[in-house]
């Protein structure tokens, strides 16, 4: 079976979002494709701008390609998503969900039958990705954000790390993780490695999803400490953002984007695991989502943010007993 890495585009995309409006006030150039840590999109090339008055839906990508400095080539936008959150925003609420699927999630592929869910981008882009996930769930995207291994780690180390409360003791060899249970400060490789690692986790890949969700809110949490602590510190987000964020959005929609970052408390976002267990299909191991899962894709469709985590990773927990974790 083919093992491709994981990563994680999260941070990339609360960065971009937090330092948006950096496009229209620094007079050096942007970033370009090339260089770009993170890609940021609305979902629907040429569609209207979204109203942000309501409920704003995200799609966060990592790819496995695109990351040279880990021998990894290829272009980031048609290798396979190995990262998959959908984070969804109340601006009037002020609340959010974060919701992770593990990246062998076996679902329909619009025009390419039923397959792991990783494989659309490599099917068809970020735009079979978004479809996917739209038929999926019910949902209508408004944007995404793609990266890679090298955007991850560039984007944590010059932010100067975040802080992520690591739910576990991990010695995890393959994936280079070895953190102790806590709050800890993690380097971007560090980062990294948490996204990565499963072989040595009670629950495999499920845990490394919602690791992967837990990076995401690390990194809206450092932004607004490390702000609050010092305002002053907006404008090293905001250079950072500048060199390292590719994206077309007009200035007063990133504006929008960007207040939305400080405005929405990262302790009033949860984390939620889509209910799946492990399975397969011929020959592959896959994972397959329970009947849970579309009920909470109701539930988000109808205004419902979902469940606490804990209720959500319980039953995600007790669905995966006695299965074994590909």
């Amino acid at each position: 079976m083919r093992r491709s890495l994981t990563l994680i585009a999260a941070l990339g995309l609360v960065a971009a979002l937090a330092a948006g409006l950096v496009v229209a006030t620094s007079p050096r150039q942007p970033a370009t494709a090339q260089d770009a840590a993170v890609t940021v999109q609305r979902a629907h090339a040429g569609s209207a701008t979204p109203t942000l008055k309501r409920r704003v839906v995200l799609l966060t990508i990592g790819s496995d390609s695109g990351a040279p400095k880990f021998g990894r080539g290829g272009a980031v936008e048609s290798g396979r998503a190995d990262a998959l959150q959908l984070v969804i925003i109340d601006t009037t609420k002020r609340k959010g969900a974060v919701v992770s699927f593990p990246r062998d999630s076996y679902v329909p592929i619009p025009g390419h039958g039923t397959n792991k869910i990783n494989a659309a981008m490599a099917f068809g882009g970020p735009p079979l990705l978004v479809a996917t996930f739209e038929q999926l769930t019910g949902l209508t995207i408004d944007y995404y954000a793609l990266t890679s291994f090298d955007g991850l780690t560039d984007i944590v180390n010059k932010v100067g790390k975040v802080q992520v409360n690591v739910d576990m003791n991990l010695r995890d060899h393959f994936a280079g993780a070895f953190l102790d249970k806590g709050k800890r400060n993690l380097t971007g490789g560090q980062a990294l490695a948490y996204a990565r690692a499963r072989k040595t986790l009670p629950g495999g890949d499920f845990d490394r999803s919602r690791h992967q969700g837990q990076l995401l809110l690390g990194g809206l949490t450092t932004y607004q400490r490390q702000v609050a602590e010092d305002p002053a510190k907006v404008l090293t987000w905001l250079g950072i953002m500048r060199d390292e964020v590719k994206t077309d959005l007009p200035f007063p929609e990133l504006l929008r984007l960007a207040l939305l970052a400080t405005d929405v408390p990262a302790s009033s976002v949860k984390n939620i695991p889509v209910p799946s267990v492990a399975g397969s299909a011929g020959s592959a191991s896959v994972v397959r989502l329970q009947p849970g899962a579309y009920s909470l894709f109701g539930r988000l469709r109808a205004g419902s943010l979902g469940c606490p985590l804990g209720r959500a990773w319980g039953r995600a927990r007790s669905v995966m007993s006695g299965s074994r974790i590909p």
